[in-house]
């Protein structure tokens, strides 16, 4: 058998008495001759009132620590303690010198700036190609509607044209006809022979004519056209050629103010080369296409094809050699007699024809741009160059937003977030930090508590919420359990025991931590009942029990125990108040007969 023994309090409201020998014969009240009965020590059971108190010790700590880092690049200023101080709540701490942090605020919100404005240019020339290419294609059926209208326009003036030459020459013909007969009869063979040789001849001219006019639509002019569009065609992707080197220069601009890295200038320095480049070549291809476009050839005229009054031939040309303007020649269509040309005034058509074909040329050259433009390779951003762009503005306000965030870190310092003592610093005046690095530590006095091990006997009676004394050097404190673990672990001696924690409920200047501290945990109480001696009760495997005298015999009784102090247990069942129990067995055996001892028993609280 093994006694339960534990530290505890202990509040008796009556004395327990003891019944003692105390050196009493009770053999000489009997008859001498008597046999003698073994006499054993009882006591009388009792009520009173007991309280379970667990005796514990363990260091005092902290339950909130904070580890401060530098929230900036900077020097310090200022250092308002040194390690081991006590710091109160709002108190500054540390100063930074700012000055640097402002210097790269100002540059981050120039580059913030400076990126947004390229950004803007970079967008907005995107937006004005992609418009004029979205403008091109539409201008494009606008212009084919109008080329094929004139193509119908100047056939229509080339049928009238021809009309009105057979017109001309078959009315001549007749009219000739006429007036030689009515002149003379023999003069009528000689006349028609002579007005045969003058249609002759007109036809003659008309066909030259037509054979000029059919080289200037079928050569010289389709050559022009060509030529004029292949300039056209050239300039244009010059110029697309050009506004993608601008926008690649751009962008690499862009790259290089976000990141003046030394691959970056050196792309930024090609686009640049190239982008002048480009702008050479369109330059020099602008210049010959305006050229080229004022040598627009001269459709031929009829009136050049007819001779002098001298009969000489004034030739013909096939528009490759006339000037932009020509006179005029008005042709007389009356028959004279004489040998002069009877040609049809077509000069009006002609013009009208030659100013057609005129515009003719100008709406083909315009409509070969056009589609050049609207067919070129897109020149304006990309959804991911758009992105890219918009990263890179973002980068920028995060830039310029960190920097301002780093000033307004820097001034505001770092100021103590509770009271506590200062557990780890080595800092001094003038020393340069780092964003991120690590300056103090303050352990939050204001939530102090002891760490505390129980062991088996003890950890099911301690309860989260209880009540408890810690005395700390010549100080006591109130405290309360606020954690018990779960899990057991083993000390020094490879014992298991439970770890606890009891906070102090309100910590003064006077806590020091890292040192010892005894705590008194008032575990449990219960006022005015049954209790024993805790050396009278036994723990058994069946569980506790008290031997007691029944009939003259010692007699084992089974009971059940409450909760116990260091002197005394409350028994809740097996046992009443009045009755009483061996406290002391000696040598003798359950079955054995004996008699009650008397003794004195005295009381006393056991305060720890």
């Amino acid at each position: 058998m093994k006694k339960k023994k534990k530290k505890k309090k202990i509040i008796i409201g009556a004395a327990v008495v003891l019944v003692a020998a105390g050196g009493i014969s009770v053999a000489a009240q009997r008859k001498s001759g008597e046999d003698q009965i073994p006499q054993v020590p009882v006591v009388t059971v009792q009520t009173g009132d007991v309280e379970e108190i667990v005796d514990a010790s363990g260091t005092v700590g902290s339950e909130e620590e904070k580890t401060y880092y530098s929230p900036v690049n900077a020097q310090i200023k200022k250092v308002a303690f040194s390690q081991g101080d006590v710091v109160k709540k709002g108190t500054k701490l540390i100063e930074f010198d700012t000055k640097d942090l402002e210097k790269d605020n100002q540059k981050a919100e120039l580059n913030l700036k400076s990126t947004k404005y390229d950004t803007k240019d970079t967008v907005n020339k995107s937006d004005k190609a992609d418009q004029k290419q979205k403008d091109a294609k539409k201008k494009v059926q606008e212009l084919e509607k109008k080329v094929k209208d004139k193509k119908a326009y100047v056939a229509s003036l080339k049928s009238q044209i021809s009309a009105a030459t057979t017109r001309a020459q078959q009315e001549a013909a007749a009219q000739a006809a006429a007036q030689a007969a009515a002149e003379a009869q023999a003069q009528q063979a000689a006349a028609q022979a002579k007005a045969q040789a003058e249609a002759q001849k007109q036809q003659e001219i008309q066909n030259k004519y037509q054979a000029a006019l059919y080289t200037y639509q079928k050569e010289t002019l389709p050559q022009y056209q060509q030529k004029l569009s292949e300039l056209n065609s050239a300039y244009t992707q010059a110029q697309t050629a050009y506004n993608q080197a601008d926008t690649a220069y751009q962008m690499a601009f862009a790259a290089w103010q976000a990141d003046p890295s030394e691959e970056n200038t050196q792309e930024l320095s090609t686009a640049e080369e190239n982008r002048n480049q480009a702008q050479i070549s369109r330059d020099q291809a602008k210049e010959a296409y305006e050229d080229y476009k004022q040598q627009t050839p001269a459709m031929p005229n009829l009136a050049d094809f007819s001779t002098d009054n001298t009969g000489s031939d004034l030739g013909f040309s096939d528009g490759t050699d006339v000037e932009d303007t020509e006179e005029e020649v008005e042709t007389d269509t009356s028959y004279s007699g004489s040998s002069e040309t009877v040609t049809a005034d077509t000069s009006a058509l002609e013009s009208a024809m030659e100013a057609a074909s005129d515009e003719l040329a100008e709406l083909q050259s315009d409509l070969a741009s056009e589609k050049a433009i609207a067919e070129a390779d897109s020149t304006s951003l990309t959804k991911e160059e758009r992105k890219k762009l918009k990263v890179a503005d973002n980068l920028s306000e995060l830039d310029a937003k960190s920097a301002k965030e780093l000033v307004e870190e820097g001034k505001k310092g770092i100021t103590a977030e509770f009271n506590g003592i200062v557990s780890k610093a080595d800092l001094k005046n003038g020393e340069a930090v780092t964003q991120g690095m690590e300056l103090f530590t303050i352990q939050n006095t204001d939530k102090a508590s002891v760490d505390v091990t129980l062991s088996k006997y003890d950890y099911d009676t301690v309860k989260e919420g209880q009540k408890a004394e810690i005395t700390l050097g010549d100080n006591t404190y109130e405290g309360t359990v606020t954690r018990m673990s779960h899990i057991a672990v083993q000390n020094e001696k490879g014992t298991p025991v439970i770890s606890a924690t009891v906070s102090i409920d309100d910590p003064d200047d006077d806590i020091f931590l890292g040192v010892d501290a005894k705590v008194k945990i008032h575990a449990a109480s219960a006022k005015d009942v049954v209790t024993l001696p805790v050396e009278v009760v036994n723990i058994g495997k069946d569980g506790s029990f008290c031997y007691v005298i029944e009939n003259g015999l010692v007699t084992r009784r089974n009971i059940t125990t409450g909760i116990s102090s260091e002197d005394y247990i409350e028994i809740t069942d097996g046992i009443e108040a009045g009755e009483e129990v061996i406290s002391d067995l000696g040598d003798y055996t359950e079955g054995m007969a004996v008699q009650a001892e008397p003794q004195e028993q005295t009381g006393e609280d056991a305060d720890e």
